[in-house]
């Protein structure tokens, strides 16, 4: 007998919801039918058996919950699945007064796709499953034949003493025939429902001859399960109950799904924590706690320091297992009553209820920037710790109105400032954050929309051989136009590149198009120049610096002998070892690598002997004031000098004035850079002043 295919209907007042409906439910076994009304949506359900149907709540004339409490009226619908959907519960009444209605489970828009999916299979399933169910009942006698169901049946008297089960029932819930006949089915009860339950359930058999739903009950062995349970009545021609049919399945796998499903929704599966959805709705409880007994709550945002290295370096398995080493850190130090979840990346949030002071809040965030300065140790290499610092951006909540996208928000903008501060500590969020979180927000957008449009420009200044006073070299430098509001100096321009990580899209285009100009200079028959390229710590240490190198070499056929890179003398230091191993690879590309604004951080010539670098380059700050300041001398002549001693070329930067370039002639130094010669220029004026001068 061929089956007739489900049908499920969609109620909704808005023709594009029930659109995005049907987009959703496509492929599903089911015959789809929409009603655009309360009203037509009754006339539907009492002509038509459906399997499922998707109510909307808010709707004009007859909203959802009438609609529902009409269905749950007539027999002939009272038993259909019913899910609300709607927009926002306004108060737990809300629901309630869904449930009440009759409503079978409720779900939130906008609908997650595979939510709704799961929820309508389930529903599928389970009606394949009654409409088999009402078949067998239907020609339901005491033959033996009912006995083959793969569905657990149990049988009892009108007194309800057991008088048969199938094989199912004993392979469900563990009970041999001998053990259950005799017994009232109260022996498989969970423990889980009172007695009002059963009296509905009882009720419900005596007006309409049967019940069905979802219960627990318990297995020989103690194991609660869940399964799905019709009870039906049995009458004589009398219409004197005789006996019971309870049929029931085993909805178990059907529970751990919708479990799974749970966990993805709410869950990080990384470190197994709350993630931003739970958050958000922990935040709003928080909330609601703390207008109704005045409490004081804090909500921290964590961010990793120097995550993102060592994610790179060590592999995204070790930071994963540094992720989950943190989170087991982190919920060691804080109370069971405090919530921790997991926004993304390397940042983690704390949500610390009913405290009774401030103060509270900066002694967790004290404690956990202490915690922070004992090291990890990965399985990756168990004797070698790994240390991260930790920056705490912190919000209160203590004004009413105050959403939690608004605590996030003021939590983040707060971190921003720790970490402006200089990492490794934590901030507290003040209304002018909000105003410097905008701008920061507006002008990264409008750094963005710069490099979108190709609107950044390589501006070049000439590097000169002191003892000829030829070119023989060049700075690239970048410019942009038009002139971007907050940007008044490129100083300001590339800190705030790197602060927000795009220093390392601007930082390789800068690389491309000098080699790209360089190649054209060559063929264009020019004299070869070494074009020296600047690269922030950041880029040094975020990107893969020697295969971009190698790739743009390539690219552009611009000889690496002509390529030089600069890098800050503080940069390298950071991460000696390290560093050490990406210089000497990029050495063997060819280039060669200079120490930008030497003297200005550790001036250690000794150590940086170890280093494969060619050039020096004298900080402006010690050439401004020569002739007239001794000290500046000195360091000027010092570096120079010892410089030389180990092998290296000597250039100093900014000179403006005859003194400076007579001083610096004096002392050997190699070469310079400065206004006196060329200010930096675009290209097309920088290859003028080479023409001039070839």
């Amino acid at each position: 007998m061929m089956t007739e295919k489900a049908k499920i209907l969609i109620v909704d007042d808005n023709p594009n919801n029930r659109l995005a409906i049907r987009t959703i439910l496509k492929g599903v076994d089911a015959q789809l039918q929409e009603a655009a009304n309360g009203f037509d949506a009754l006339t539907m359900a009492l002509e038509t058996n459906y399997a499922l149907i998707l109510l909307d709540v808010q709707m004009p004339e007859m909203d959802g919950y009438e609609v529902c409490e009409q269905l749950r009226a007539d027999q002939r619908t009272a038993d259909t699945p019913v899910i609300f959907l709607t927009a926002a519960y306004k108060e737990n009444s809300d629901k309630m007064r869904g449930y009440t209605a009759g409503a079978t489970d409720y779900l939130t828009k906008p609908l997650d796709d595979h939510i709704l999916k799961a929820k309508v299979h389930v529903f599928l399933r389970l009606y394949s499953q009654y409409q088999q169910l009402q078949e067998n009942n239907a020609a339901l006698t005491l033959a033996a034949s009912v006995f083959e169901s793969q569905q657990g049946m149990m049988i009892t008297d009108a007194d309800n003493s057991i008088i048969r089960v199938n094989k199912a029932f004993t392979a469900m819930t563990g009970y041999s025939p001998e053990e259950a006949i005799g017994k009232n089915p109260g022996f498989l009860k969970s423990g889980r429902y009172d007695s009002d339950f059963y009296l509905g359930l009882w009720h419900s058999i005596e007006y309409s001859g049967t019940w069905q739903g979802e219960i627990w009950n318990r297995r020989k062995n103690g194991e609660i399960y869940p399964q799905w349970l019709t009870i039906t009545s049995v009458k004589n021609n009398n219409g004197v109950v005789t006996h019971y049919i309870g049929t029931m399945t085993d909805i178990s796998e059907y529970k751990t799904a919708e479990e799974q499903i749970r966990q993805l929704a709410f869950y990080d599966p990384l470190t197994g924590l709350p993630n931003r959805r739970l958050l958000l709705e922990l935040l709003q409880h928080g909330i609601d706690s703390c207008s109704r007994d005045g409490k004081i709550m804090a909500l921290m945002i964590l961010g990793l320091d120097h995550f993102k290295p060592i994610n790179d370096s060590l592999g995204h398995l070790a930071g994963d297992e540094l992720l989950q080493q943190v989170a087991a850190r982190l919920l060691d130090r804080l109370r069971n009553i405090d919530m921790l979840a997991r926004l993304g990346g390397d940042e983690f949030t704390v949500l610390l209820e009913n405290i009774n002071h401030v103060d509270d809040a900066s002694r967790v965030a004290e404690n956990i920037i202490a915690d922070f300065k004992q090291p990890f140790y990965l399985s990756l290499d168990p004797t070698r710790g790994i240390h991260i610092g930790v920056s705490i951006g912190i919000s209160l909540y203590a004004q009413p109105g105050t959403t939690p996208a608004h605590l996030l928000d003021q939590a983040d903008a707060a971190l921003y400032k720790a970490k402006d501060n200089g990492r490794n500590c934590f901030a507290y969020f003040s209304e002018d954050l909000t105003l410097a979180a905008r701008k920061r927000i507006e002008l990264e957008a409008r750094l963005r929309l710069v490099i979108e449009r190709e609107e950044l420009q390589v501006y070049y200044q000439a590097q000169v051989d002191i003892a000829t006073d030829k070119i023989i070299g060049a700075e690239a430098l970048i410019r942009w136009h038009p002139p971007i509001e907050g940007f008044t100096s490129p100083w300001q321009f590339i800190n705030f590149a790197e602060k927000t990580g795009l220093i390392t899209t601007i930082g390789a285009w800068i690389l491309k198009e000098t080699c790209r100009q360089g190649k054209q200079w060559l063929d264009a028959g020019l004299p070869p120049l070494v074009l020296a390229v600047n690269v922030s710590p950041y880029q040094f240490q975020h990107s893969d610096i020697i295969t971009l190198v190698a790739d743009v070499l390539k690219d552009s056929q611009f000889p690496a002998h002509y390529l030089e890179l600069e890098l800050t003398e503080s940069g390298l230091m950071e991460n000696q070892d390290k560093n050490l191993l990406i210089l000497n690879e990029l050495r063997q590309l060819g280039i060669h690598i200079a120490i930008d604004d030497f003297g200005t951080g550790y001036s250690s010539l000794a150590y940086l002997k170890h280093f494969p670098v060619s050039t020096l380059k004298i900080d402006k700050s010690f050439i401004d004031d020569i002739p007239y300041k001794q000290d500046d001398m000195a360091i000027a002549a010092t570096i120079i000098a010892m410089g030389h001693m180990l092998g290296f070329k000597v250039l100093a930067e900014g000179v403006e004035t005859p003194e400076q370039l007579a001083f610096l002639q004096e002392k050997g130094c190699d070469r310079y850079q400065g206004y006196i010669k060329s200010r930096p220029i675009p290209a097309q004026e920088f290859e003028q002043l080479l023409r001039t001068q070839q």
